[in-house]
């Protein structure tokens, strides 16, 4: 008997499939190690995130979630300008894609993007990744803490 997922798996997934449609070669992976070395030019890690405490409504009984997930993007150049210039192109990509259908294809009722926070790592042997965490909300609802 082949079960439907629950609508945290369903909005995760959702999310992911979006970080799919990133162009410029970004190979996306979810709870992903971080990378000791970066063979690709970026790479998009979606992590689960935290669901908090969800706002209960009764009769119906609807839990209402803000699930705040972490998307990690690397982006590897030895170049620092062309590694500002294509984080920044990935995350003007990404926010169109979430900002033209904040629903993720009707999943969830709404994605919010938090601000990025950015940082440069120097991993033993490579030349340069810079890694952004950006906080994504995904509200929606569901009929109980597990489903």
């Amino acid at each position: 008997m082949s079960q439907r997922p629950s609508q945290r798996e369903s909005a995760i997934g959702a999310l992911f499939a979006v970080l799919g449609q990133l162009s410029l070669g970004v190979m996306a992976k979810r709870n992903a190690s971080l990378p000791e070395r970066l063979s690709e030019h970026a790479m998009a890690v979606l992590r689960d995130g935290e669901m908090g405490e969800p706002e209960v409504s009764l009769s119906p009984l609807i839990y209402h979630w803000q699930h705040q997930v972490a998307i990690e993007i690397f982006v590897a150049d030895p170049d620092a300008s062309e590694r500002d210039k294509r984080m920044d192109g990935l995350l003007v990509e990404l926010a169109a894609l979430i900002e033209a259908d904040r629903t993720l294809g009707g999943v969830i009722e709404y994605a919010e993007i938090s601000p990025p926070k950015f940082d440069e790592l120097a991993p033993d042997g490579v030349s340069g990744i810079k890694a952004c965490l950006l906080p994504v909300v995904l509200h929606y609802s569901s009929s109980g803490p597990l489903n």
